[in-house]
């Protein structure tokens, strides 16, 4: 089994809550890349914390569709290709 990041992983999360049918997401990387933009947009500054808790309701009250809707999730996300900003080490400042 491959691992998956955790950016990757809440990229998918906002993707879920989205609630876009598969279909509007699955073969388009770049309505993928959109509709998460929208969704962190819509749950704002707590976002991240709002969207695990709508996936964990989610998963409880509909796990027979929750796990198969987010691997389409996961893999969208993967095909989308994200370009991640990661800064490079600062030095540290001695006073």
């Amino acid at each position: 089994m491959r691992s998956t990041s955790r950016v990757t992983t809440t990229l998918a999360t906002f993707l879920f809550v989205s609630q876009a049918p598969v279909a509007e997401f699955a073969t388009n990387p770049a309505r993928t890349r959109e509709l998460i933009h929208e969704t962190a947009a819509r749950l704002g500054f707590d976002g991240t914390a709002r969207a695990v808790a709508e996936v964990a309701y989610e998963y409880g009250k509909h796990p027979e569709t929750a796990a198969a809707h987010m691997r389409a999730c996961l893999q969208a996300v993967q095909a989308a290709d994200f370009q991640t900003f990661v800064p490079a080490p600062r030095p540290a400042v001695t006073r």
